[in-house]
Parts: structure tokens; sequence; C-alpha cells
């Protein structure tokens, strides 16, 4: 099964509530467990509370369903915050550390950033 929902909301704080209402309704479908909706919202929120002013005024969250899978892309996203992602952790709490603690693949993609997370189901 291979499914795409993809979102674009205001670069607003407020905005963000709704990628979670969105990526909740897909952990109901797809029935993940709460660990792996947890890790997904932190992996995302982390990248959207970054992603501060831009070229356009709305940024776009694009999630895609594979078999055992969840991919998430966002963008775009400014030079600094993909710098930010493109470095590797050190001991410090950046935004690289909190991403590879919470999926198990981070990508740039020009001036978007590939999340993916293997999906654990209930049950």
């Amino acid at each position: 099964m291979i499914d795409e929902i993809t979102l674009t909301i205001p670069r607003l704080p407020a905005a963000h509530r709704v990628a979670h209402l969105v990526l909740g309704g897909v952990a109901t479908r797809l029935e993940l467990t709460l660990e792996t909706l947890e890790d997904l919202e932190l992996a995302i929120d982390a990248v959207l509370d970054r992603v501060g002013p831009g070229a356009s005024d709305t940024v776009t969250v694009r999630l895609r369903l594979a078999d055992d899978s969840l991919e998430t892309v966002i963008g775009p996203l400014a030079r600094p915050v993909l710098d930010e992602i493109e470095l590797e952790p050190d001991d410090a709490l950046g935004l690289r550390r909190v991403l590879d603690g919470t999926v198990d693949d981070v990508h740039v993609d020009g001036d978007r950033v590939r999340l993916t997370k293997t999906v654990q189901t209930v049950g």
C-alpha cells in the first residue's frame, strides 16, 4: 500500500497543530503504536519549530505511507536549518541529534528534509 497526503500550512507556530491532527489521523488509520506516533510528532515539531521566514508564507508537509514506513518531507526550509540538519551530531542536543533519535533516516533533498520512520503497529 502506498498513499500520500500533502499539507500546506502557514509558517506560523499555531498552524503546526494542523500537522499533528493529520498525523494523528494517519496514525489511527495505520494503527501505529503510541511510541511511533510520539517519535514522529517530535521529529516534525523539531523541524517546524525552525522553519522561520522563507521565500513563501507557507511550508509543505508531505506524508507518504508505504508498507512498513512513513516518509515525511518538509519544506521549503531556509539554508541555516538545512545546515543544522546536515551536521553530524556531537554532544550538543541540536536538531540533527533530535531527528536521529526519533526517526530511522534523515536526508536533505534541495530545500527540503526527508524523514523516514519504520512504522510499528498495535497488535
